[in-house]
C-alpha cells in the first residue's frame, strides 16, 4: 500500500565528485531511521525557478519517494510504500 505523506524529513546525503545531485542515504521521519540499499530512480523537475531531484529508493522492504528541493536545501518523503497492492 502507497502512503502519501509530503513532510519534511532529516536526509544523511553522499556526494560524489562529479556528480551534480546528491545521493540519499539515510532518512530520519517520526523517530524512525531508514537506510537505502539502492537508488532506482533519480530525475530533475523545474518548479518556476527551483530545481527538485526526485528519487525513487527502496531499504529492501519498503520504497520510498523523496524530494530535495535545491533552493530551501530541504528535503520531503512524499511516498512510502510496501510494495503490496492497496
Amino acid at each position: 500500500m502507497t502512503d502519501h505523506i509530503n513532510e519534511e524529513v532529516g536526509v544523511i546525503a553522499i556526494y560524489q565528485a562529479g556528480k551534480a545531485n546528491p545521493l540519499p542515504w539515510k532518512v530520519k521521519w517520526k523517530s524512525r531511521y531508514f537506510t537505502f540499499k539502492q537508488v532506482d530512480l533519480c530525475h530533475s523537475v523545474w518548479d518556476g525557478k527551483t530545481l527538485h531531484y526526485v528519487y525513487s529508493v527502496c531499504n529492501g522492504s519498503s520504497y520510498f519517494r523523496l524530494d530535495y528541493n535545491t533552493r530551501s536545501q530541504k528535503w520531503f518523503l512524499m511516498e512510502m510504500s510496501d510494495g503490496l497492492p492497496n
